[in-house]
């Protein structure tokens, strides 16, 4: 089982190993925009890689 614990970073790379080679690769945009007082712009992108290998 692998827990995996989220964080708002710009580029994150994890490498895990234990029994296998792991790479993770995530890619994480956030972009407020504010075009008025009252309005509110939201834009998120997220990317999501997972490569195993064994060893």
């Amino acid at each position: 089982m692998y827990a995996h614990t989220h964080t708002l970073t710009d580029a994150y790379t994890h490498t895990h190993s234990l029994t296998y080679a792991h790479t993770h690769t995530r890619t994480h945009r956030h972009s407020l925009t504010y075009a008025h007082p009252q309005t509110h712009a939201d834009t998120h992108t997220y990317s999501h890689t997972h490569t195993h290998t064994r060893i």
